[in-house]
């Protein structure tokens, strides 16, 4: 399904003169400040923090004539405001590398969030995870280790199968650990109950389409 570019970014992508190039930018961005300041707040820290990843995430959109903006595929089926919370993201995430480092892998404790996703699938879907309740993982046999790795790469398989924007709300929730409050005035939802009502849907897609998959147990 093709979905329309906005016509700032048309214009932005178009133009080849400078005034013109400068007016398309301001009336873009614009637009979809409060979309990219959500984004920079929902990582933490106090208003410096996030206005310096904002700061940042216009220097990367800006750079190399657009780059990033010409990556934009109107028919990829997902809206422009979408895919840029998406980048947003991600470079909210490079901002954060570049200045502490990567994250070390899982250690002992920490919660993986794919794991956390594969038990609220098995959990009643309407209520909150309980992470302090997740068995430790560093205890797991091999052999059983093998299993929930094969679980896992199923799971994957599905998400990948999702919507963006679905991929995106999943995202939010399970990997940055946002509340439904912050995930609705990213997304542009009227209430959080939106939020919930999706998350319930998607995990309940997801049981049933690993189920048709043979998967009947997501513990572990």
């Amino acid at each position: 399904m093709s979905i329309a570019a906005p016509i700032a970014l048309d214009q932005l992508l178009a133009a080849s003169d400078s005034v013109v190039r400068e007016a398309a930018w301001d009336e873009l961005i614009a637009k979809h400040t409060r979309l990219l300041l959500a984004v920079a707040r929902s990582f933490g820290g106090g208003r410096d923090e996030a206005m310096e990843r904002y700061s940042y995430i216009l220097e990367k959109l800006f750079e190399f004539e657009f780059r990033r903006l010409r990556t934009f595929d109107p028919e990829s089926g997902a809206s422009f405001s979408t895919w840029l919370t998406v980048t947003t993201r991600r470079l909210c995430l490079d901002h954060h590398r570049n200045r502490y480092g990567r994250q070390r892998p899982t250690l002992k404790g920490e919660v993986d969030p794919l794991r956390i996703l594969r038990r609220r699938i098995m959990d009643s879907v309407s209520s909150e995870v309980d992470t302090d309740s997740l068995s430790d993982s560093a205890n797991i046999p091999g052999d059983a280790k093998a299993v929930i790795d094969e679980r896992d790469a199923a799971l994957r398989a599905e998400l990948v199968r999702l919507a963006p924007r679905d991929r995106l709300l999943l995202a939010l929730r399970f990997e940055d650990d946002l509340s439904a409050s912050r995930i609705s005035r990213i997304l542009g939802l009227p209430t959080p109950f939106n939020v919930y009502r999706r998350l319930n849907f998607l995990l309940g897609q997801l049981r049933a389409a690993l189920e048709a998959r043979g998967i009947d147990s997501l513990n572990g």
